[in-house]
């Protein structure tokens, strides 16, 4: 048998600073193609063969050994260096992450830049083209003006599908860029650094173990100078770690735990403040969300007698209160309009509007209550009008107080009915089925028809007519209502005329429907009373 020629010598190096990397090969020799199916990679910013992300980490052998296996039967003189020792700190590494994150973000907000420069060009082009088109103008078949027309038509269509397709990248590269801008703020955020912190004791715990010859994690390590490696390693990361959450304490972060918490407390997680059920060792039992969605402030029915809830972690707490700060909150009178702010929560959907109350903390719609550690400052209490006395003045005996309205138990809200033992705002109705109310009361209230039109993307609600609900049930349900393209539809709390609605024209396709029912339509909305059918 004919000894394979020796083709050169490779070099295969680990060390914890450089991570496993191959030397002695040129591009074109053929190695590349034979160690790439076994976990190897080009690294053209070194000019290297190597292993992915095996930096800062024990040589993974078995991939060293599989590629100097095969480099050796094909003639090539294999030579392998592991140093286990020479490595960097761990504050190094991470300063080297956030150094390329921000050289990534550079370059991808330069690709961004050209993406979008290259969609404007297009649509340019296509605009420059078609502008020497007349509007309608067709392409008149066998004129001597259909080639260049038909080559128009394509060289437009190429132009605007270029357009998109550009777009899209630049899209893709902003958000990259985005993504590559946040990596440090991601990687430092107080709440992961707590979970990363706790995974990494649980590291120690097994290692301390292994290094005692006991099982951890169900098995048992022997190889000694590699756990001793390891465990100099977790105490540095973990003590880079605990300075990061002692800058973020400095910075007003607050590490929560047990012994901040009591039953009855109220912790903020998610925009909402919930009623602590249990304290737990790592966890904290709440009310679970299905018990009110929308609302700032959720309790535990005191019906309930279960056990049951939902537990967050101490890591995802972003505020505390007792239930005399949730009380001041509630009992506080919320500012006009015009003094309040941007909920940060539905500014999306608001429109513009000013929905945030600064003195009750909450958002006036959606409910969106604003994290804070009222152990710090409790809340305010509610502002008292006092009489001064002045001398001489006989006093005043102030009246008796109204008694205070009645709450719904499930949602808190004002809007409680306590003759129907009802709630309009989340249909709470203890007891069974609430009490009834007259029915004919309710439907003749009025009501506002509304015209919707399929695919529509209208920013205000279309409407045709004022009627009473009753006559508006009779409407909407009638199959001469709707069509392919439209349908109507009614509601008595349409918002505000102008903002959330306007009146459209009546075309007077609907009028033998309206005779027919008997019905005398209006174009004139008052705001009616509220009334609980």
């Amino acid at each position: 048998m004919t000894a394979t020629p020796d083709k050169g010598t490779i070099t295969i190096t680990h060390t914890r600073a450089d991570g496993t990397l191959m030397e002695g090969s040129s591009k074109g020799d053929g190695v590349y193609e034979l160690i790439r199916p076994l976990g190897w990679r080009s690294f053209r910013s070194l000019g290297l063969l190597g292993i992915q992300q095996s930096r800062d980490k024990a040589a993974k052998r078995w991939k060293i050994d599989a590629a100097a296996k095969v480099l050796r039967e094909h003639g090539w003189t294999v030579e392998i260096e592991i140093d286990e020792d020479t490595r960097r700190s761990f504050a190094e590494a991470e300063a080297e992450k956030y150094e390329r994150a921000e050289a990534r973000a550079e370059r991808f907000g330069e690709y961004a830049s050209n993406a979008a420069g290259r969609s404007e060009a297009a649509r340019k082009r296509g605009d420059q083209i078609a502008e020497g088109i007349p509007f309608g103008q067709p392409i008149l078949v066998g004129h001597h003006s259909e080639a260049r027309a038909r080559r128009d038509q394509q060289r437009i269509d190429n132009s605007l599908r270029a357009h998109v397709e550009e777009r899209k990248k630049a899209g893709y590269w902003a958000a990259r860029e985005a993504a590559s801008a946040a990596y440090a703020a991601f990687r430092r955020d107080p709440g992961r650094t707590l979970r990363r912190i706790e995974k990494l004791e649980v590291d120690a715990r097994r290692v301390e173990k292994w290094l005692a010859g006991q099982s951890a994690g169900g098995y048992t390590r022997s190889d000694t100078d590699e756990l001793h490696r390891r465990e100099a390693e977790i105490a540095e990361q973990l003590a880079y770690w605990r300075e990061v959450i002692a800058e973020a304490e400095r910075r007003g972060f607050k590490v929560w735990g047990p012994a901040d918490f009591s039953k009855g407390d109220f912790v903020n997680t998610g925009g909402t403040w919930y009623q602590v059920q249990r304290v737990n060792k790592k966890t904290l039992t709440i009310p679970h969300i299905h018990g009110g969605v929308g609302v700032p402030v959720l309790r535990k029915d005191p019906a309930d007698k279960t056990r049951g809830g939902y537990t967050i972690p101490y890591d995802s707490v972003r505020g505390w209160a007792s239930a005399e700060d949730i009380a001041r909150l509630e009992a506080a009178e919320a500012e006009p309009e015009a003094e309040r702010t941007v909920c940060p929560h539905c500014v999306r959907v608001a429109d513009g509007q000013k929905r945030f109350s600064e003195a009750r903390g909450m958002c006036t719609v959606c409910g969106h209550a604003r994290p804070k550690n009222f152990k710090e400052a409790p809340a305010p209490a509610p502002a008292d009008t006092e009489q001064v006395a002045t001398p001489g003045t006989p006093p005043v005996e102030e009246p008796a107080p109204a008694p205070a309205a009645e709450a719904c138990p499930m949602c808190h809200s004002d809007r409680w009915d306590a003759a129907a033992r009802r709630c309009p705002h989340c249909h709470h109705a203890p007891g069974g089925e609430p009490a009834p109310v007259a029915r004919e009361e309710w439907t003749e209230g009025m009501a506002l028809v509304l015209i919707v039109s399929k695919g529509g993307r209208r920013t205000r609600k279309r409407a045709l007519w004022a009627v009473t609900r009753r006559e508006a049930q009779a409407l909407c349900g009638d199959p001469r209502t709707s069509g392919r393209s439209y349908i109507l539809t009614w509601t008595e709390r349409p918002g505000v005329e102008g903002v959330d609605w306007e009146w459209v024209p009546d075309n007077g396709s609907l009028d033998g429907v309206l005779s027919d029912l008997n019905v005398t339509p209006r174009r004139v909305w008052a705001v009616p009373e509220p009334v609980t059918p």
